[in-house]
């Protein structure tokens, strides 16, 4: 890729209940092969889906493990 050339960021995000799962996971994907490396901390995370004025807790508002991969891409 080109220094010149138009980039942007392009995340993956993968939950699990361990960050062992998460990880095995990246591996199994071949993400690494594909350009991501991690973005920043694993760790455990409350999730909330919103839509208009509805917020539904997900995974019954027990924590997961958040794991957030990223990688530049030409536009």
């Amino acid at each position: 890729m080109s220094p010149t050339a138009e980039q942007r960021d392009e995340y993956i995000t993968i939950i699990a209940p361990t960050a062992n799962e998460a990880m095995a996971q990246f591996k199994a994907r071949g993400l690494a092969a594909q350009g991501f490396a991690i973005a920043g901390r694993i760790g455990r995370h409350q999730f909330t889906l919103v839509g208009g004025e509805d917020a539904q807790e997900l995974f019954s508002g027990a924590g997961m493990i958040a794991a957030t991969f990223c990688r530049r891409v030409a536009i």
